[in-house]
């Protein structure tokens, strides 16, 4: 048979959590002083009323989609043949599978004589569809070898015939058996000594599990390891009634008690402690300690973490593995669980919480590179490179020079026209960036202004040259200005080129006048976009781009 078994549970899951010392006394224990010592701990939960249970399975029994989590009707990994939505569904009357949902009492209420706590005591009472809990009846729980009939999920009713037993039972599919299990477990324990007047039938003596049934449903345990949905479902009761199911905390303890432990010398399992939980920044180093974990043999310990989706932990089976906290919107709960070994036996989950706190830095303005223009020329701002720690979407503010107009001071490149300048003018830009919450630093750009007739004077006619294009950018029109030298007749043109070198139009070509000349491009009957005026003069070319926005 088999002695113990592991449970792996994805990192994806919310782990149990077992009060620190909740279970303390149960050290080198097994057998019926050891069901005895649980029972005092989980003894005198707080008791509710019936009525509340409607409420409290909101809680306990939800699935992720939010509908009840009925296990007469649900087909894990599958699609149900039907759900229920909580409060709307409830019963209510009922003619048929499907109709509505009520509250199934699976140790049936008729063995305790529906007496209190046990009527109320939510670890053994579920939701299920009103219509196959009636078919289920108090029939005890077994392997159906003769079915007489079965629901729309595969639970089924009929005969047995195995396990040293024969009669009529009620047998709920693989996925749930043990679930049922280590309710029953519960039952037996939480009640053993508190079972004066309970009934003696097929199943139970009392609060006593028969050979046959322990038999049994140490199999189904074995088979069906602990769930996530137990899990949180554990967590969930322990919160409304004040006690847990110590066999979804610590498994083993059902071979322990009904059978035996894995090792003669008592080997119990050890105890897992994920250590304080932790407030951090984003970008932190954080380290884990699970120095507290301990075993009562003083066994070396070896350790498992697991962490959140999207966390990586530097090395999981350290005793006190670390990571780098991630950035958070708003302040973030990840949750991490360790189980720890001594070699035969593995811990129950223990689980830490660590809570990241957003810490807004604020954004860096860029106003871009210093330019040198012409006057009359349109002149583009550029405060794209401005960044920002957390990746928020920013917002721009520009300020400009007494009497600039920006044609949109809040754009990431606006623009405007180069005013006329007797001389060479700075003018100085700034750049407040916002990522909503905190503004940046200002940024600034200085642009030269430069008084085109100082260029041209400087630039002697018997030179061949290409001035930069004004407006630019410009609509629909541009100035094209370019000498031609006076002592040489070659032929002169002057194209425009799109950005894929293709030919847009030729506004000079052959023979023109020496000296300084200029053309104007009207650019309406093209798309906007990015263009290049390309003179060339007998073997000489030069370039010049233009800007064309509509």
């Amino acid at each position: 048979m088999l002695k113990y078994f592991q449970i792996f549970i994805s990192v994806s899951i919310v782990m149990a959590e077992i009060p620190p010392g909740y279970y303390d006394g149960t050290d080198g224990l097994d057998g019926e002083e050891l069901r005895l010592a649980l029972h005092e701990i989980i003894d005198n939960h707080t008791v509710h009323s019936y009525s509340s249970l409607w409420t409290h399975f909101q809680s306990t029994d939800k699935k992720p989609n939010n509908k009840v989590w009925d296990m007469y009707s649900d087909i894990p990994n599958g699609t149900p043949p039907y759900e229920y939505t909580f409060v709307s569904d409830q019963c209510g009357n009922y003619g048929g599978e499907s109709d509505c949902y009520n509250r199934e009492h699976s140790w049936p209420k008729s063995w305790f004589n529906n007496a209190s706590p046990m009527n109320t005591d939510l670890f053994h009472l579920v939701p299920t569809d009103g219509y196959v809990n009636g078919m289920r009846s108090n029939y005890p729980y077994g392997e159906v070898e003769n079915t007489t009939w079965t629901s729309q999920n595969g639970s089924k009713r009929g005969t047995m015939n195995s396990y040293n037993f024969n009669g009529t039972v009620f047998e709920p599919i693989d996925e749930y058996k043990g679930d049922f299990a280590r309710t029953y477990f519960y039952m037996s324990t939480r009640y053993t000594t508190e079972d004066s007047g309970w009934d003696e039938n097929d199943m139970v003596n009392g609060a006593d599990l028969k050979e046959w049934a322990v038999a049994m449903l140490l199999d189904w345990h074995q088979a069906d390891p602990v769930s996530e949905k137990e899990l949180n479902r554990n967590d969930a009761v322990y919160d409304i009634q004040g006690n847990r199911n110590p066999f979804i905390d610590y498994p083993v303890w059902s071979e322990c008690i009904w059978d035996e432990c894995e090792s003669t010398g008592g080997n119990f399992p050890p105890i897992a402690n994920a250590g304080p939980d932790q407030s951090v920044g984003e970008n932190e180093i954080v380290y884990l300690d699970g120095t507290g974990s301990s075993d009562e043999e003083n066994a070396d310990l070896t350790f498992m973490w697991t962490a959140p989706e999207g966390i990586l932990l530097n090395d999981p089976t350290n005793v006190s593995p670390s990571f780098s906290s991630p950035m958070v919107e708003n302040s973030e709960e990840f949750i991490f669980s360790l189980i720890v070994s001594d070699g035969e036996l593995d811990s129950g989950l223990d689980s830490v919480i660590i809570t990241v706190i957003h810490t807004n830095i604020p954004p860096i303005s860029n106003a871009g590179p210093d330019q040198i223009v012409i006057e009359n020329e349109w002149v583009t701002l550029s405060g794209i490179e401005s960044s920002d720690f957390e990746n928020d979407n920013l917002s721009f503010l520009w300020a400009s020079p007494l009497g600039i107009e920006l044609d949109d001071s809040t754009s990431v490149t606006p623009s405007f026209m180069a005013p006329a300048v007797d001389d060479t003018t700075n003018l100085i830009f700034s750049l407040v960036v916002s990522d909503g919450d905190l503004n940046s630093n200002p940024d600034s750009v200085q642009i030269a202004v430069t008084n085109s007739l100082i260029i041209e004077s400087n630039t002697l006619p018997n030179k061949f040259a290409l001035f930069t294009p004004f407006p630019n950018p410009f609509n629909p029109t541009s100035t094209i200005r370019f000498n031609i030298p006076f002592e040489t007749q070659e032929n002169t043109f002057l194209q425009i080129i799109d950005l894929k070198g293709n030919l847009v139009e030729t506004l000079v070509n052959g023979d023109y006048l020496t000296g300084k000349n200029q053309v104007q491009w009207n650019a309406s009957r093209h798309p906007s976009g990015i263009y290049f005026a390309v003179l060339q003069f007998g073997k000489k070319t030069t370039s010049r781009k233009l800007i064309y926005l509509k």
